[in-house]
């Protein structure tokens, strides 16, 4: 899951960019209403996958390590 943290970075900023120039008033229709829908599924995306990082991943690892500590 680690790899995987800095493409659920860039999702999250193609996200919130894409938010950002949909506000543009001079886009074609087409792009008024594809642009913040992609940007609301990128971003649930990107959250949902950094929340399984911060509350799943990293306690499960850290987990593994101090039962592979208490083993040896």
């Amino acid at each position: 899951m680690i790899k995987n943290l800095p493409l659920l970075i860039s999702i999250l900023i193609i996200g919130v960019s894409s938010s950002t120039i949909s506000m543009n008033g001079h886009l074609p229709t087409f792009f008024e209403w594809t642009l913040p829908i992609m940007s609301i599924i990128l971003n649930i995306i990107a959250v949902i996958g950094l929340s399984l990082h911060v509350f799943v991943y990293k306690p499960m690892k850290k987990a593994e390590d101090n039962l592979n500590g208490a083993i040896k």
